[in-house]
């Protein structure tokens, strides 16, 4: 416990600056310099009644921020999580976020970009480019930011053009155990007196962290979690005239990439038969040793990425009121193959070429902002269309039928119980040969194709009125209205042993009806095989990617809902150093659909018969996340304006909250009701006059994120559930970091640079497996450097989780492996050298 308290300390204490300009001007270094747009407006952080962190260009090149996901490590509060593929990326503020495998999913933290919405985190995972400053707002966000942002935002403003010449370079090599390549430059001025560009183009390239044992192949790569990618951004300012501005942007990036492959956490007794077919390839039980970062894939984990688009923002400040218009047009594509069995065996796989994700997204957002007497007024709209394609195969390795077998004990069961039913039930049955059961190849090896489109438009108004010099009410109303369609051509499956149990059990594969019941009894006798083994193997011969019943029922459903949100906020300035305010908030994510082939659905089993039979729909439909919160917050300033000390206090309660889990054959998607998060969150600046090259900022978080207790519904793995802590919730968060800046000679800088991190102990799994705790742990990273006084130049050696610290980011059940367990690792020690020249 002692530890525990000093590692809250320690990175509660430490800090970097966050003050926007401090390197140029260290003589004005205060925090009420410190600006954001939180309200879509700027104004200064300690006057917004919003709990919002910022962080400047500074802090992020120290801390080494290249994308959101390395933000985690400084911003209290805030979880980022990645798994099987760079696209399944999720982040969690206080506690909430959304499991994000499957793409009708969307994201209860919002992720913007110049203004632009992205459509899920994964879309924001790339090299972020030239950085002004990063957001981070807590809790729901409904009101500006739109639905999807139930549990904030983050808001990511890059550098704009401007007309002084300016043109840097950076070089970056990584010669650890990780080695890697790093280039970076920029340029940007003006082209004339009314117009200015930025250029900006990077290329990175990184070994992998884990070592891959590929067996017999067909996999040659022996790397895995490598990277190899290369960014490139433009941007063109026009200033028509003293009021009125256009912004052009443009980025595109593209990505190749091993990822990602899960080492085994517990291996449970299925080992043995996969040791039986390929010696070695899982670990035997009581030999795992996740962090060796060895792991067993004969299977490629290859993935793709391209993400690129265009916006352009226009700004017109009138006598009345300033106008603001954002148009955007981006799109995003994934391919992505998969080791789906997460072992040397060949068993499942997915392959790239019939699997991945796209996303197309267009959206328009008009807003005019004002003030009348003692009124702050903002009225606007949005509208946003999307476009996504989710590909998914899954396809029997060599194995397979063998494996399957084994599970029952001997490695011909799948045909040996075919053949008996077929013998027994269907006349002029032709037996099976084994090995072509559940063949290799078989599954839905082209693919099913998911398209889903959604169209959303919604109006909203922000207002505060000034009641007095120093009372505000901030009050606002957003009407948004979501119509959705999805559609889906299931592939047809391949599996002669599935097609002799769905003609003996009819399509539907309803093992409870009477008849059913009978042909079990009977065949239980004839064979000596228990009812219950029967019913067991027969659904493990017929998974879900195995059946042709979903090529026959197909999917073409559709959707529409229309919310209010909105929020009301009470503050008062004691003095000049003391904000206190209260909101009520409240806070909608869009509902959707199952982009999946799945058996269960909420609470129930999927009724193929009545499905069959045109009496129910196929239950691919799950229902929108409503939440109501509440905030307390007191912002403080303290010696001389140097020293930010904020409190602040919330509590948020969930209508509905939309559940993702895994058992370990297939995904569970379903709303439950009844989920919530309190707590209370700490953040200090320190900008110490006395030592204007010191700057230091901490956080400390508590947060209760749970499920409220439910009925059973039958399913262990939702029931397990009720009453429980969320998966990656922890219960604390402490981050923080230290920055020195001083000279040594006249002409030279020195840099020294300490940032940290610590959590305590958490499930990372989405079903709550106690085999998946991962327990407390603290992340560090370090920076030192020389630098020319003029900045000109500077030289610095950085590492990231300087301590080698061996944690858990996800666990998940082995596939088709019930009682093994593996999981997503994060990163290892790394550390470079960086040269930035700069004009």
């Amino acid at each position: 416990m002692a530890n525990t308290k000093r590692a809250i300390l320690l990175a509660a204490a430490s800090a970097v600056a966050v003050t926007a300009g401090a390197a140029q001007a260290q003589d004005s270094r205060t925090v009420e310099t410190i600006t954001v747009t939180a309200q879509k407006r700027e104004q200064g952080i300690q006057d917004v009644p919003v709990a919002v962190t910022a962080y400047n260009a500074e802090l992020l090149q120290n801390a080494g921020v290249r994308d959101i996901k390395d933000l985690a490590v400084i911003s209290p509060g805030l979880n980022v999580t990645s798994t099987s593929n760079e696209f399944v990326t999720t982040a969690r503020i206080r506690g909430i976020g959304t499991v994000g495998d499957n793409p009708g999913l969307e994201s209860s933290v919002g992720i913007v970009i110049d203004g632009v919405p992205r459509a899920r985190n994964g879309v924001g995972f790339n090299d972020l480019g030239e950085l002004e400053r990063i957001e981070v707002l807590r809790g729901p966000q409904g009101t500006l930011f739109g639905a999807n942002t139930s549990a904030g935002i983050i808001n990511v403003v890059t550098k704009r053009p401007e007309y002084d010449f300016g043109a840097n370079l950076e070089l970056t090599v990584m010669p650890g155990d990780v080695e890697g390549l790093g280039m970076a430059a920029g340029i940007t001025g003006g082209i004339s007196d009314n117009v200015a560009v930025r250029l900006y183009g990077a290329a990175r390239s990184r070994d992998g962290f884990q070592t891959v044992q590929t067996f017999n192949g067909p996999r040659t790569q022996t790397e895995d979690a490598n990277q190899d990618f290369h960014t490139m951004r433009g941007q063109a300012l026009f200033d028509i005239n003293e009021s009125m501005s256009l912004l052009l942007s443009a980025d595109y990036t593209e990505r190749s990439e091993d990822c990602c492959g899960a080492p085994s956490l517990e291996s449970g007794p299925t080992a043995g038969a996969l040791n039986f077919l390929v010696p070695g390839s899982r670990p035997l039980p009581g030999a795992d040793d996740p962090f060796s970062r060895v792991i067993q894939s004969n299977r490629d984990t290859t993935q793709d990425i391209t993400d690129g688009g265009y916006s352009a923002t226009f700004e017109w400040a009138l006598d009345a009121f300033d106008l603001t218009v954002i148009a955007s047009d981006r799109a995003y594509e994934l391919t992505t193959g998969q080791d789906t069995d997460f072992t040397g065996a060949d068993v499942v796989y997915r392959d790239a070429s019939n699997n991945g994700v796209s996303v197309d997204t267009r959206t328009l957002e008009v807003r005019a902002a004002g003030s009348r007497g003692q009124l702050d007024w903002m009225v606007g709209g949005y509208y946003s269309e999307e476009e996504l394609v989710r590909r998914d195969s899954i396809v029997m390795g060599d194995q397979f039928e063998a494996y399957l077998g084994l599970l029952g004990g001997s490695p011909t069961l799948v045909t040996d119980l075919a053949n008996g039913l077929g013998l027994t039930f269907i006349p002029a049955f032709t037996p099976l040969a084994p090995g072509t059961g559940a063949p290799s190849g078989g599954g839905n090896p082209t693919g099913d194709v998911f398209n889903q489109d959604a169209e959303s438009l919604s109006v909203f108004t922000h207002n505060t009125w000034n009641f007095t010099d120093s009372t505000n009410v901030t009050f606002g109303l957003r009407y948004t209205s979501t119509d959705k369609a999805a559609t889906a051509d299931f592939a047809t499956s391949d599996v002669p042993a599935c097609d002799v149990w769905e003609a003996v059990f009819g399509e539907a594969l309803d093992f409870s009806t009477a008849q059913n019941q009978a042909i079990l009894a009977g065949f239980s006798a004839g064979s000596g095989v228990g009812i219950p083994d029967l019913v067991q193997f027969g659904t493990f011969t017929c998974l879900p990617f195995s059946r042709d019943v979903y090529n026959t029922i197909g999917l073409d459903q559709s959707l529409e809902e229309e919310e209010v949100t909105g929020l009301l906020s009470l503050s008062h300035r004691f003095n000049e150093d003391l904000l206190a305010y209260g909101t009520y908030s409240r806070g909608y994510k869009a509902g959707g659909f199952n982009l999946d082939r799945f058996t269960q659905a909420g609470s129930s089993a999927v009724d193929f018969t009545g499905i069959l039979a045109g009496t129910s729909e196929y239950p691919a439909t799950f229902d929108p996340e409503l939440v109501d919160s509440f905030e307390l917050g007191f912002k403080t300033e303290w010696l001389n304006d140097t020293l930010l000390a904020n409190l602040y206090l919330y509590y948020s309660d969930f209508e509905t909250y939309q559940l993702n889990t895994f058992n370990g054959i297939a995904f569970f998607v379903t709303s439950i009701d009844g989920a919530s998060t309190r707590g209370a969150e700490l953040e200090l600046l320190y900008l110490p006059e006395s030592m204007p090259g010191l700057t230091m900022q901490g956080g400390l978080t508590y947060s209760d994120a749970k499920y409220e207790e439910f009925d059973p519904t039958g399913t262990p793995d939702v029931d397990r559930l009720s009453g429980q802590n969320f998966s990656l919730a922890p219960e604390w968060y402490a981050s923080g970091s230290v920055s020195y800046q001083a000279s040594l000679t006249d002409d030279l800088n020195w840099l020294a640079h300490l940032d940290g991190r610590w959590v305590s102990e958490q499930n990372t799994g989405s079903d709550l497996d106690p085999q998946k705790v991962q327990d407390a742990y603290a992340l560090f990273n370090g920076r030192v450097g020389l630098m020319a006084a003029d900045e000109s130049w500077s030289l610095e050696l950085w590492g990231r989780n300087l301590l080698d610290e061996d944690y858990i980011q996800v666990g998940f059940d082995g596939p088709f492996q019930p009682g093994s367990f593996n999981a997503f690792l994060g990163a290892p020690r790394t550390w470079g050298l960086t040269l930035r020249l700069q004009n």
